[in-house]
């Protein structure tokens, strides 16, 4: 018998944000009883999928590990939420249970996105990267017995897709709609270095060109470009991007934008019992205010503890104020990452804008064993302030480079105090005190002032 259940905070949707929003209630309101809700029983972590193809064994190696919540008291039940009476402020889902709530955070996520232009996308052996455990255990086994594999899509998921592929050494083309893959996330010089190793992993790169159709009988046998160029392929993966999972929040008569849930900087909807957080809720870039599609986990995480934080009143000093877009990427051994505006796109937004650059050792002396060369590019508005990085090496510390600068972004530091920043070095750990990557790329654009 179905009966009716309270709970002082309900969770909607089990992926990144879902479990950090968990997590973080679970830490600040102890009193609370805090329910979370997923459809599936296995959840992957989103940014391992790529790697299922030849690094992890198993889609069993890649979930989230949701016994850390059950451990801490918070109560995981496996259904679908299909209605919310936001008048009543109750949640009800497909097996018939009804819960109410004081506060709810819906975290549903974001779906595969299929160019409608594309024919062909029902053949067998054509796969979108869901986020669901069957259907990536289904796109591990097909990859790994495919020998010819076309990625549909250059951007983050299929490069890296087709970088753990070259592992265990498919045929590999991706075909890339724009002059060179990861372009919307960096600029051409750093877009081709990537495109650089993926050649020299075998993968093949076909750039400015669009797919027409997905050819075949019942299963996929190649794709046929827009100028009639055929590739023949066992596998073809769509990997065109991604698209907010907003039916359940649209369902209830939640305001929706562009790019999702509409959300204030606290993560309230329309309705301000109910929160909105990960790639479900619409985000700002920071710089321009503008709506922005900006799906990432690190972003999702950022939002929930937000979320979480102003479920009982907003706090001034917690809230989103727009996403910096922050993104790291590994291809072979070399690390790529970025944050905050490009210059391509301060052009398209006729942002007047200074570049500073560096290219140091990341150990000193240079020649200590194992040193490498670390790239980095700055952008500053002409009244100083750092609006944007992109760096590369051969080391995995470009990552976290990328991200204390993110930090110098979101806090509007200016060209002066990143020059006279303090930073503690060592020879077998960091760049040398006298090149220090990012107070020398600082000094570089300081000259043009």
């Amino acid at each position: 018998m179905f009966r009716m259940q309270a709970r002082d905070i309900i969770i909607v949707g089990g992926s990144a944000s879902g479990f950090t929003a968990a997590l973080a209630a679970r830490v600040l309101y102890k009193e609370k009883s805090i329910l979370l809700l997923k459809k599936e029983d296995k959840t992957l972590i989103p940014c391992g999928i790529p790697y299922l193809a030849a690094t992890i064994e198993s889609c069993d190696k890649n979930l989230m590990p949701y016994s850390l919540l059950t451990s801490q008291g918070v109560e995981v039940v496996i259904d679908e939420v299909v209605d919310i009476d936001r008048n009543s402020k109750i949640v009800i889902t497909a097996s018939g249970n009804s819960y109410k709530y004081e506060k709810l955070i819906l975290a549903t996520g974001s779906l595969p996105f299929i160019p409608p232009s594309i024919e062909g996308t029902n053949l067998k052996n054509v796969f979108l990267v869901y986020k669901r455990y069957e259907e990536i255990e289904a796109l591990k086994k097909a990859l790994r017995d495919a020998n010819k594999i076309v990625i549909i899509g250059g951007g983050f998921i299929g490069v890296e897709l087709a970088d753990d592929l070259s592992n265990i050494e498919k045929d590999v083309t991706i075909v890339e709609m724009l002059p060179h893959c990861l372009l919307q996330n960096m600029d051409e010089e750093f877009a081709i270095k990537a495109e650089e190793e993926l050649r020299k992993r075998g993968i093949k790169i076909i750039t400015d060109k669009t797919v027409k159709r997905i050819y075949g009988k019942e299963r996929a046998e190649g794709v046929e470009l827009e100028d009639g160029e055929k590739i023949p392929a066992d596998v073809v993966v769509i990997s065109t991007g991604y698209r907010p999972n907003v039916e359940l929040a649209k369902k209830i008569g939640l305001r929706i934008g562009d790019y999702g849930v509409l959300v204030d900087e606290f993560m309230r909807t329309s309705d301000l019992d109910i929160f909105a957080v990960g790639d479900i809720a619409e985000k700002k870039f920071f710089l321009t205010g503008k709506p922005a599609p900006v799906l990432l986990a690190s972003a999702a995480c950022q939002e929930a503890r937000v979320a979480v934080a102003n479920l009982y009143g907003a706090k001034v000093g917690r809230k989103v104020s727009g996403q910096i877009g922050v993104f790291s990427t590994k291809i072979g051994d070399l690390t790529l990452a970025c944050a905050g505006i490009t210059e391509s796109l301060a052009k398209k937004e006729n942002i007047e804008y200074i570049v500073g650059r560096a290219k140091v050792a990341n150990r000193h002396p240079a020649n200590l064993p194992g040193a490498t060369e670390i790239e980095l590019k700055l952008i500053f508005l002409r009244d100083e302030t750092l609006i944007g990085a992109q760096a590369s090496g051969r080391c995995n510390e470009v990552a976290e480079l990328i991200n204390a600068i993110a930090i110098a972004i979101q806090n509007k530091m200016k060209i002066g105090e990143i020059i006279t920043m303090s930073y503690g070095t060592h020879p077998k750990l960091t760049a040398s005190p006298v090149m220090y990557p990012v107070v020398v790329a600082a000094l570089d654009a300081y000259r043009q002032l």
